[in-house]
């Protein structure tokens, strides 16, 4: 019988901890020789404590180690260990999205220079087979865009708050009866699937690492995620209210036309793809509707391509659990691979180019924004739209909600289809408003 590939994990928590339980028994060819952990001397059970090395330099140092599997979650820490393991000779898997998002140009050339494999399936999609599908099939195409809900956390709450306005349309008393943002990220946080401290998931910086991976692969251009165009589903100067989801599904306004979901899109226009993550409205029907149906911690994303067209991909998104199916296959693959001599699947190199103009992105939606019903104040509103050139197809008040002791309600403008830059130009006027709050824009997602 072959002896098992030595492995050896860096970071040993929730995902780290379920790692460990699939390759405890050796039973797939491959064993945990060593762990490195933030406190070697923190409690752990008997099998882990064992393992435990004094520093991560041990492990990757180890020379029985040949896979080095990176789960510290810590961009710079992820890069130092990453880049160090390389440097050996290891062949890397990691679910470290900020890490490799920020410095692939550095740690994809470093694995080509040294003949390793690096294996990142995890970091997009959790149990979703997304950097697969888009390295090794559709790199074979050209891709003119793709849109995905990329992180299961914001789908979860997104999916509790509609669930409860779904549950109490009619009743007079609804405002009571919907469930804010921050009821359904504790929920969320209770059954794990949110972080103690969830900021990088609902301001949609976990969404934004993960388009700019994806967007390496689909491009072959390394798009830095410091410069894509980001929002998330609650910020500083905005965040999803529970009115919002009551104007998309009752009857006497939009009537569930469309469903409301954080994504992240790209597309190219003349070589340059235009990389957003933001809130958006998806229609229920049409080449989107696989991408609408997406609910609880479920991931999906619909990829065009010239050959191949429209392709949709859907898999669990949030846990432990589908993370470590994807680490595990990466690091299965690898395995067989220098079982027979290999070096496994390497990443081609990227060449640097200049990411699309978000601004001139035609766009069309609603948007909202919470005023008092004084006189004067559509009007001002109205006027702000037209001096940038907006076409305003409607507005609708919804008076079923009401907030703060100035009695100020919601109201959502449909412009036409517009450039993105006027969209802001106009939130921006919007916010020196007196009287108006929390301005936010919800764009009908087409690709």
């Amino acid at each position: 019988m072959p002896i098992p590939i030595a492995i050896g994990m860096l970071g040993i928590g929730n995902i780290g901890s379920e790692v460990f339980a699939y390759f405890r028994g050796n039973e797939h060819g491959v064993r945990v020789a060593s762990i490195a952990r933030r406190n070697p001397k923190a409690k752990a059970p008997a099998t882990i404590r064992r393992l435990i090395a004094p520093s991560a330099r041990h492990v990757i140092n180890d020379p029985n180690v040949e896979i080095i599997i990176e789960l510290t979650g810590n961009a710079a820490k992820g890069r130092e260990y990453i880049l160090d393991a390389i440097a050996q000779g290891k062949h890397v898997v990691t679910a470290n999205k900020s890490a490799l998002a920020a410095y692939w140009p550095e740690i994809t050339a470093a694995a080509r220079r040294q003949g390793v494999a690096l294996g990142f399936e995890a970091t997009v999609g959790g149990g979703m087979p997304v950097v697969r599908v888009m390295q090794r099939h559709i790199a074979s195409d050209q891709v003119e865009a793709f849109a995905g809900i990329l992180n299961g956390t914001c789908n979860y709450i997104l999916t509790r708050m509609t669930e409860y306005i779904l549950r109490h349309l009619d009743d007079p008393q609804i405002q009571k009866r919907s469930l804010p943002l921050e009821q359904a990220l504790e929920q969320a946080q209770k059954l794990g699937f949110a972080e103690p401290d969830p900021t990088s998931d609902i301001n949609g910086f976990d969404t934004k690492y993960k388009v700019a991976i994806l967007a390496n692969l689909a491009f072959g251009m390394f798009c830095d995620p410091a410069k894509i165009y980001c929002e998330g589903i609650w910020q500083d100067d905005q965040r999803i209210m529970p009115s919002d989801l009551y104007f998309l599904h009752h009857p006497k306004y939009l009537g569930g036309r469309y469903a409301l979901k954080l994504v992240g899109v790209a597309q190219a226009s003349n070589g340059s793809p235009a990389l957003r993550v933001h809130p958006a409205l998806i229609e229920r029907t049409g080449e989107l509707a696989d991408l609408a149906a997406c609910t609880e911690t479920y991931n999906g994303i619909v990829i065009k391509a010239k050959r191949l067209g429209t392709q949709f991909i859907k898999g669990r998104g949030a846990g432990p659990q589908p993370t470590t199916i994807s680490i595990a296959s990466d690091v299965q693959e690898i395995a067989a691979s220098i079982a027979t001599g290999g070096s496994g699947p390497s990443v081609p190199p990227t060449h640097r180019g200049k990411l699309g103009d978000i601004g001139a992105v035609q766009t069309r939606g609603f948007i909202r924004s919470f005023s008092p019903d004084i006189k004067g104040i559509y009007a001002r509103k109205l006027e702000i739209l037209a001096r940038h050139n907006v076409n305003v197809e409607s507005v609708v008040n919804v008076r079923e909600f009401v907030y703060g002791s100035d009695g100020a309600m919601p109201d959502y403008i449909e412009i036409e289809q517009t450039p993105e830059a006027s969209v802001r130009k106009v939130l921006a006027a919007f916010r020196k408003l007196r009287g108006v709050s929390e301005p936010m824009y919800f764009r009908v997602l087409e690709l």
